[in-house]
């Protein structure tokens, strides 16, 4: 895998919003695509973040959006929370490629559904991968604010990626 160094990818959370509020984080930052990365691409609060809502109300708005969860989204095949364990998946690092490829043609947000970037796996799986590969990483905040990734104490040696 290797990354270019000279884009950006945001990650959002809806945390719940209001659906044209969401929309208008993206188009205030010129996103072209959304990458949903739940593991289960539903919600039982914000239904308007279903997968078979969100898809066409995006795209009404000229935003494309792929589903990509079954290759970065948190849990592992045996349902379980091991971002180490997942990061070293084939179908993560699969994953991670097609994500690059896409930041290489569009402006892209990776979305889950947690707000808060600190609580969710956009921050301690996806971004930690897409740091040790020299990408920038920018996280939009719950108060739409932005906040460049850092490596986690963790990821902050780089390891093989």
């Amino acid at each position: 895998m290797e990354a270019k160094n000279y884009y950006t990818v945001l990650t959002i959370g809806h945390s719940g919003l209001e659906f044209p509020r969401f929309v208008e984080r993206l188009e205030r930052r010129g996103i072209e695509l959304v990458i949903d990365v739940r593991s289960y691409p539903y919600s039982s609060f914000a239904e308007w973040f279903n997968r078979d809502r969100i898809e066409p109300g995006l795209r009404r708005r000229g935003i494309e959006y792929v589903y990509m969860g079954s290759q970065l989204g948190a849990l592992t095949e045996d349902g379980r929370f091991d971002y180490i364990r997942r990061e070293k998946d084939h179908a993560y690092r699969s994953g991670i490629s097609r994500l690059l490829e896409y930041a290489q043609r569009y402006h892209v947000a990776v979305m889950s559904s947690e707000g808060d970037f600190r609580l969710s796996h956009r921050h301690h799986l996806i971004a930690q991968t897409l740091l040790k590969l020299s990408v920038n990483v920018v996280h939009v905040t719950e108060h739409d604010g932005e906040e460049n990734a850092q490596a986690d104490l963790f990821h902050a040696v780089k390891g093989e990626v």
